[in-house]
């Protein structure tokens, strides 16, 4: 009988470390690989080392290279973590550049980043993801020169970004004409303030809402979560469409929008096509029937067709008067279609929503004759 000594996922005690200033692979004893760095030379004139505690569940920690500000040319943190916390997946820290805060990095164990005096280690914001145990940091910042700034958060000096945001942060602050977004300490103080003829649009990527602003350009707010990011997009337009507001004491902003809008079908779909409901509120799912040359003597139903005919008019408790597009138009069949060319069944859905992403779900069952 024989026996095999290496199991699915390789020999034991293979890790990687360093050694005589060298990261090595290692099996046991064995040294089977060498990245050589006892030969690389950095230059510094400042440096500055201390210990971080990223608490159990510690949100964009500000790191400011630990206060060299914006002149870091060189950045290494190791991370070791509580020994309780035993599952390797779990053990990671998350990152992100001060003017990217909506792509995420990660890093484990290390994390080395360099510069040159024009090209420096930007700003960064660290989280730990783990919501049981904390994560010390050891971390090393130098500078190749001996040049040092107080770090403002700024954008190629255009834009500004706050963190940590929910969107009950945000409130009126001169009703008609600005809002703000307040911080969390107590008392509570404005973060920033936002004229509402300034704003000239709003776009938002994964937790990040971009503001332009006319006077100060643009200014980032990244929120806790995806859910506070829907709900502030939503408040927001729904503040600039109705400025005269004060968003602590409307009924509608000052609560969490989770209504979705309301599809009002036509007439002729209920009076002549045998729908279930005059709209969506009553029910998101009903029958129809139609003619395969209901619109075109070429018997083709498009998309456009479907919306033209089947909706009057959509309305959102926030958004006010909405409008759907053929993207919102899904024509399910065996395989998914763009248009109706024949007879048959077809499950219609519209898969839209609101800003504040309440989907309106509906679907029609429709009989095409």
């Amino acid at each position: 009988m024989s026996i095999c000594s290496a199991n699915l996922f390789g020999p034991r005690n293979q890790v990687i470390k360093t050694n005589g200033g060298d990261i090595v692979t290692a099996e046991a004893s064995t040294i089977t690989e060498r990245l050589i760095l006892s030969d690389l030379k950095i230059p510094y004139k400042q440096v500055l080392k201390s210990r971080i505690i990223l608490k159990a569940g510690q949100t964009n920690y500000f790191l400011n290279h630990l206060g060299m500000g914006s002149d870091a040319t060189f950045l290494a943190i190791k991370a070791k973590y509580d020994e309780k916390s035993v599952f390797e997946t779990s053990n990671y820290v998350e990152w992100s550049y001060y003017n990217n805060l909506s792509r995420i990095n990660y890093f484990s164990y290390l994390m080395i980043l360099t510069g040159n005096s024009t090209h420096k280690v930007p700003q960064l914001y660290l989280t730990n993801p783990n919501l049981t145990y904390s994560v010390c940091l050891d971390v090393m910042v130098a500078s190749i020169d001996d040049e040092y700034s107080i770090f403002t958060d700024t954008m190629d000096q255009t834009g500004t970004s706050f963190v940590n945001l929910n969107w009950t942060d945000i409130h009126s602050h001169v009703v008609g004409e600005s809002i703000k977004i307040n911080d969390k300490s107590t008392p509570v103080r404005p973060l920033v303030y936002f004229t509402l003829t300034n704003i000239n649009y709003i776009e938002i990527d994964s937790t990040v809402l971009t503001i332009d602003d006319a006077s100060r350009g643009s200014i980032l707010l990244k929120f806790k979560t995806q859910d506070d990011t829907y709900q502030a997009h939503s408040l927001f337009n729904y503040v600039l469409m109705n400025d005269d507001i004060d968003i602590d004491n409307d009924p509608i902003a000052s609560v969490a929008d989770r209504e979705a809008p309301i599809v009002y079908y036509n007439d002729i779909v209920v009076q002549d096509w045998g729908a279930t409901y005059s709209d969506s509120s009553q029910g998101i799912t009903f029958s129809a029937t139609m003619s395969l040359d209901a619109f075109t003597s070429s018997n083709i139903i498009t998309k456009q067709n479907l919306i033209t005919s089947f909706i009057h008019e959509i309305r959102d408790n926030r958004d006010g008067y909405m409008s759907m597009g053929t993207q919102n138009i899904i024509i399910s069949a065996s395989v998914s279609k763009s248009t109706i060319t024949a007879t048959g069944s077809y499950p219609i859905t519209f898969d839209f929503c609101d800003i504040a992403h309440n989907y309106l779900g509906s679907k029609i069952n429709l009989e095409v004759l």
